[in-house]
């Protein structure tokens, strides 16, 4: 059978890859959200969290693929259509195991109502353990993925092609079993390695700042100064882009310095957060930490700014720099490099986890116990 035809390893090989795309871009994100929530990360989640991806992208493909060559061969082929017989998936099994158990479990009929029902399953486990959802809920939203699946499929990707698969009652009742057996099976210790959501919260408790704490909250403010850049550099290239500025030739003088402006978006990522109470970036309050004099008591404003001026401002200002003017002095990437080769190594090697940053502004990372926690005062 040609890959590129099965109705079930070409659309399971699409969402392994898509979603292993999503994960490359969106990991580090997702990691930044748990840790926020609960004040830690759990490989249970984690790897729960990842399952989630690629199983929404599976949906995904399973509704649509594999797709017609055209509207014209889909209108053509005619192999859409309704089905409103509640029994079908009875009636589908009588005539698979007419001919004795052997036979029907190797029927098609059998295995097609069996893909239907599995296909479920992740979702009302998911459901429950993962996202916290009231089991009756969770069976409820399945049923409604189910409509909206059935729904797609009856009017060919809401007309972008005609009719080609066949949107059957069946298989609504076939995929709301599936959400139950899911829901079932994560009120069973089979899935007890994902802790709900309340679990977690309530495990919840104040942590000593380690270097590992520390660092994850660096990868994580890494992560939102490069999304800031990305976007910037997107604002400042269609800023100079051609069509745009034919198109919209009289704000031309706005966009000319809209594309060096843009470069300001990172560097208001890491300074906006440190005016408010805490003092700390977007990747520290992720990690439950504020930033505090030795005491204990609140970080003075010009402190917090020495701090972030020592550790993320100023590699975000180098990068900055470079990216605004490539052909500036080539110290600038040099200078970046090493920026954030001394700030690893010196917090790797300070025990007190403090780092470079912290040290040269006297201040002190000071953790908290839940992320309602109120700043030091």
């Amino acid at each position: 059978m040609d890959l590129f035809d099965s109705p079930v390893l070409w659309p399971a090989l699409v969402a392994v890859l898509f979603g292993g795309v999503a994960l490359a871009v969106s990991g580090v994100f997702l990691l930044a959200l748990q840790y926020r929530r609960f004040g830690a990360l759990s490989l249970g989640r984690t790897v729960a969290t990842a399952g989630l991806v690629i199983y929404a992208m599976a949906i995904g493909t399973y509704t649509m693929l594999p797709l017609p060559v055209s509207k014209a061969a889909s209108c053509a082929a005619g192999t859409g259509g309704l089905a409103l017989d509640p029994m079908g998936p009875v009636h589908e099994l009588r005539e698979a195991f007419a001919h004795g158990v052997s036979a029907g479990l190797h029927s098609g009929l059998f295995w097609q109502l069996a893909l239907n029902v599995l296909l479920f399953i992740p979702l009302g486990v998911l459901g429950v353990r993962l996202l916290g959802w009231h089991p009756i809920a969770t069976v409820l939203f399945g049923f409604g993925v189910s409509l909206a699946i059935e729904a797609t499929q009856y009017t060919g990707l809401f007309g972008l092609f005609c009719r080609y698969r066949v949107a059957d009652v069946g298989d609504l009742i076939t995929n709301t079993l599936g959400a139950l057996i899911g829901v079932l099976l994560a009120l069973t210790p089979l899935f007890g390695w994902i802790k709900t959501p309340q679990q977690l919260e309530d495990q919840a408790r104040r942590r000593p700042v380690t270097r590992g704490r520390r660092l994850w909250g660096m990868i994580f403010d890494l992560a939102f100064v490069g999304a800031a850049s990305f976007a910037a550099a997107l604002l400042a290239q269609l800023a100079v882009d051609p069509f745009v500025l034919r198109v919209l030739s009289p704000a031309a003088p706005a966009l000319r310095w809209l594309s060096g402006a843009a470069w300001l978006l990172p560097l208001l990522v890491v300074l906006v957060p440190v005016l408010g109470p805490r003092r700390t970036t977007f990747g520290q309050r992720c990690v439950w930490i504020d930033a505090a004099r030795l005491d204990g008591s609140r970080a003075p404003l010009w402190q917090a700014l020495l701090r972030v001026a020592f550790g993320l401002g100023g590699y975000t200002l180098l990068v900055c720099l470079q990216a605004a003017n490539p052909q500036g002095p080539a110290w600038l990437d040099t200078a970046s490099s090493l920026w954030t080769l001394a700030t690893l190594l010196f917090l790797l090697f300070d025990r007190s986890a403090r780092g470079i940053s912290y040290r040269v502004a006297a201040l002190a990372p000071s953790p908290r116990a839940s992320r309602h926690e109120p700043a030091p005062r």
